[in-house]
């Protein structure tokens, strides 16, 4: 775990709980360099989601330009967190009252 990475995604915006649920997952699992290997059955274990809405957020993140995926072919792939990336939509935060 990367104190570095995790630090840079909690105070991230502009997506919804399952998308930053597989983020601080990822986050949790990354070195300093921000690099992960997780499964994404293991991902679904962690959040409480389905291996698909994980697909989605994972899709979601590589959009957005914070994740890069590299494919390896029957194995996991590799995920590099870029949050430094990432530019929230202004229009999308969390609505909840914190007190």
């Amino acid at each position: 775990m990367s104190t570095i990475i995790m630090t840079q995604c909690w105070p991230l915006q502009g997506m919804n709980a399952s998308q930053k649920a597989v983020l601080i997952s990822l986050a949790d699992n990354a070195n300093d360099d921000g690099v992960c290997w997780p499964s994404v059955a293991y991902i679904a274990v962690r959040t409480c989601l389905s291996e698909r809405a994980v697909q989605n957020a994972i899709k979601f993140l590589q959009e957005v330009k914070i994740l890069a995926v590299e494919d390896r072919n029957g194995r996991s792939n590799v995920y590099t967190i870029k949050a430094d990336n990432y530019t929230p939509n202004p229009r999308k935060s969390c609505t909840h009252n914190h007190q």
